[in-house]
Protein backbone atom coordinates (compact mmCIF):
# COMPACT_ATOMS: atom_id res chain seq x y z
CA UNK A 1 0.00 0.00 0.00
CA UNK A 2 2.78 2.37 0.93
CA UNK A 3 4.76 1.55 -2.26
CA UNK A 4 1.81 2.28 -4.53
CA UNK A 5 1.24 5.62 -2.80
CA UNK A 6 4.91 6.53 -3.22
CA UNK A 7 4.81 5.58 -6.91
CA UNK A 8 1.66 7.65 -7.38
CA UNK A 9 3.33 10.66 -5.75
CA UNK A 10 6.43 10.28 -7.93
CA UNK A 11 4.27 10.12 -11.04
CA UNK A 12 2.30 13.21 -9.99
CA UNK A 13 5.45 15.20 -9.19
CA UNK A 14 7.09 14.25 -12.49
CA UNK A 15 3.89 15.18 -14.33
CA UNK A 16 3.76 18.60 -12.66
CA UNK A 17 7.44 19.25 -13.41
CA UNK A 18 7.09 18.22 -17.06
CA UNK A 19 4.03 20.48 -17.48
CA UNK A 20 5.91 23.36 -15.86
CA UNK A 21 8.98 22.90 -18.10
CA UNK A 22 7.08 22.27 -21.33
CA UNK A 23 6.73 25.96 -22.41
CA UNK A 24 10.45 26.50 -21.80
CA UNK A 25 11.39 23.68 -24.17
CA UNK A 26 9.08 25.07 -26.85
CA UNK A 27 10.65 28.52 -26.48
CA UNK A 28 14.15 27.11 -26.83
CA UNK A 29 13.14 25.13 -29.91
CA UNK A 30 11.65 28.26 -31.49
CA UNK A 31 14.78 30.28 -30.71
CA UNK A 32 17.04 27.61 -32.19
CA UNK A 33 14.93 27.46 -35.34
CA UNK A 34 15.01 31.24 -35.68
CA UNK A 35 18.77 31.36 -35.19
CA UNK A 36 19.36 28.70 -37.81
CA UNK A 37 17.22 30.33 -40.49
CA UNK A 38 18.16 33.94 -39.84
CA UNK A 39 20.58 35.51 -42.29
CA UNK A 40 22.66 38.56 -41.71
CA UNK A 41 21.69 41.62 -43.68
CA UNK A 42 24.32 42.68 -46.15
CA UNK A 43 26.58 45.50 -45.02
CA UNK A 44 25.58 48.76 -46.62
CA UNK A 45 27.23 52.09 -47.03
CA UNK A 46 26.30 54.54 -44.27
CA UNK A 47 25.55 57.15 -46.91
CA UNK A 48 22.82 54.97 -48.44
CA UNK A 49 19.31 56.36 -48.05
CA UNK A 50 17.02 54.72 -45.55
CA UNK A 51 14.20 52.52 -46.71
CA UNK A 52 11.03 54.49 -47.55
CA UNK A 53 12.88 57.79 -47.25
CA UNK A 54 12.37 60.63 -49.70
CA UNK A 55 15.84 60.07 -51.14
CA UNK A 56 15.37 56.31 -51.63
CA UNK A 57 15.50 55.65 -55.35
CA UNK A 58 14.13 52.72 -57.31
CA UNK A 59 17.67 51.61 -58.12
CA UNK A 60 18.68 51.64 -54.42
CA UNK A 61 15.53 49.79 -53.41
CA UNK A 62 16.06 47.10 -56.06
CA UNK A 63 19.70 46.73 -55.00
CA UNK A 64 18.61 45.78 -51.47
CA UNK A 65 16.71 42.70 -52.68
CA UNK A 66 18.80 39.73 -51.54
CA UNK A 67 20.28 37.51 -54.22
CA UNK A 68 19.11 34.47 -52.24
CA UNK A 69 15.44 35.51 -52.48
CA UNK A 70 13.07 33.11 -54.18
CA UNK A 71 11.37 34.14 -57.40
CA UNK A 72 8.16 34.99 -55.51
CA UNK A 73 9.99 37.01 -52.88
CA UNK A 74 11.94 38.84 -55.57
CA UNK A 75 8.75 39.66 -57.51
CA UNK A 76 7.00 40.92 -54.39
CA UNK A 77 9.98 43.06 -53.36
CA UNK A 78 10.29 44.48 -56.87
CA UNK A 79 6.59 45.39 -56.96
CA UNK A 80 6.97 47.03 -53.56
CA UNK A 81 9.96 49.06 -54.77
CA UNK A 82 8.08 50.21 -57.88
CA UNK A 83 5.07 51.22 -55.76
CA UNK A 84 7.31 53.17 -53.40
CA UNK A 85 8.93 54.90 -56.40
CA UNK A 86 5.51 55.93 -57.76
CA UNK A 87 4.51 57.27 -54.35
CA UNK A 88 7.80 59.16 -54.01
CA UNK A 89 7.36 60.77 -57.41
CA UNK A 90 3.76 61.76 -56.63
CA UNK A 91 4.81 63.35 -53.35
CA UNK A 92 7.63 65.26 -55.01
CA UNK A 93 5.37 66.42 -57.85
CA UNK A 94 2.54 67.46 -55.50
CA UNK A 95 2.00 70.87 -53.93
CA UNK A 96 4.34 71.94 -51.14
CA UNK A 97 2.94 74.02 -48.30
Amino acid sequence: MRKSRLIGQIIMVSLVISIALWPMSLTKAAEQGANQTAERAPATDKNTGATNSVDDTLKACLARIPKTATAGQHLLAEQNCRGEERMRQEVQAGPHF
